[in-house]
Formats: C-alpha cells, structure tokens, sequence
C-alpha cells in the first residue's frame, strides 16, 4: 500500500490529484493506494505530530504563506516525498528552503497533461528510490504490500502465531518467525523478550521494577530479566540512566 496524502483546499484541485495518483500508481506499479484529503496547515501539523504514514504529500502553496508546517512536516516524516502546487508567479526564493524544499512541482492552474508528467516523474523517483533503500521495512499480507519507514516502527510482537508490527497508531499483521525476523532487522532493533523485538531509538527508560520498556508516546514493551541489563547499560551510555 501507498499513502497519499493531498493539503488542498480547492475541491477541483483535490479531485484531480487525487485520480491522477490513481492513474500513475496503478500503471506504474499496480499496489493499493490510499489517499487522505486534508484542507490546510492545521491539519497538515496533526498529520505531522501524529506520525501518519504518508509515501506522498501534494501541498498547495500560495504567494507569502507561511513554511512552518511544511518544515515540521518534512521533519517528522522525513521518509515522504512532496510535490508543491503553486502559482508560477510565486518566486521559488519562498519555497527551495533548506528543510522544506519539495520533489516535484506543478504550477496552477493544473492541467491534466502537465500534473501527469510530473506525477509520473515523481512517483517513479518514489518507487525506486523505496525499492533500494534500507530504510524501510516491506510488510507483506495476502492482501496487501506496505512500506513501513523504521523510523515509523515501535516494536515487532509475536502473538497468536503471527507477527504483529506497531506503529504509533496502527497495527499490522504478518506471517514470520521472530528468529527469521531478527536476523534481518537493523541493528537499532534488538530482542527484549522471547516475544518482543523493539526500536531502541523509540525507548526512554527502563521500569526495572516491572520489567518494561517505556518508549515514546505511551507506548510500551516487557522486558525479560535475561535482556535488562543491556538496555539498561545501552541508556547509560546514551546518557538516558534506567
């Protein structure tokens, strides 16, 4: 699966990226698409915060508008690529930014020619750029294919003999064995319990006391007693303490 996700508030605008990407995905790859339609900066920020997986952002820009939302967005979801659709009057000076500079541009008013030439552009870079690099784990279901950032990844459960992959908000299901599955992962992905593999990079403390792990956002994970004294020296030497 593919996420989109279309800043616009111009319906017709909206309504024509959004069969566009249709039309490119399924004639260049032929995965599942999903596309969100959010109306402005405000709902661009709660995408942004909350982590939403977004493969692709098509972001409407205007003559003096504000960046903010676009860095933060850029930062928290680094792994998306963007396309910028604005006015060709607005000088380039406003957007090609260190930290907000976009993958593709459309100028309005969009036309079917020119938004396909450059979709198609940018969704290839997307796919071959996702096809070679190590920084995404490919999750495969009998229904459907996602690419998952590991920045984006929690922990890996093994529970009601399937693999269960978290997010910050969603959780997906696949068939694996957690040895299989550990001898692939990077390494800031280590076994903390006979049925957990976490992120250390999402990890704030230890709870010694309990035998957990607290990672960021309210998340949480076990930790067996034969695994805590890693963790434990692993946050003293990041400065962290247990």
């Amino acid at each position: 699966m593919i996420a989109a996700l279309v800043c616009d508030r111009n319906r017709e605008e909206r309504e024509l990226l959004n069969q566009d990407c249709r039309k490119q995905i399924a004639e260049l790859c032929g995965e599942d698409l999903h596309i969100d339609n959010i109306p402005d900066d405000a709902a661009l920020v709660h995408a942004a915060n909350q982590e939403k997986l977004v493969h692709l952002l098509y972001y409407r820009f205007s003559k003096g508008q504000s960046v903010w939302a676009l860095r933060l967005f850029r930062k928290n979801c680094a792994d998306a690529m963007v396309m910028l659709i604005t006015e060709p009057s607005v000088s380039p000076l406003e957007y090609l930014r260190p930290g907000i500079a976009p993958d593709a541009l459309a100028f309005c008013p969009l036309e079917a020619g020119q938004l396909s030439e450059s979709n198609s552009e940018l969704i290839s870079s997307f796919l071959e750029r996702f096809q070679e690099s190590e920084e995404r784990f490919l999750l495969a279901t009998r229904d459907e294919k996602i690419l998952l950032p590991w920045s984006h990844i929690y922990y890996f459960e093994a529970r009601d003999k399937k693999i269960f992959v978290r997010t910050r908000h969603e959780e997906y299901a696949f068939y694996d064995t957690m040895d299989k599955l550990e001898s692939c992962l990077p390494d800031t992905f280590r076994r903390c319990h006979r049925s957990y593999i976490v992120n250390t990079s999402k990890i704030l403390r230890v709870v010694s006391g309990e035998n957990y792990l607290e990672l960021a956002n309210g998340i949480g994970a076990p930790l067996s007693r034969g695994y805590r004294p890693y963790f434990q020296d692993m946050l003293k030497k990041s400065g962290d303490g247990a």
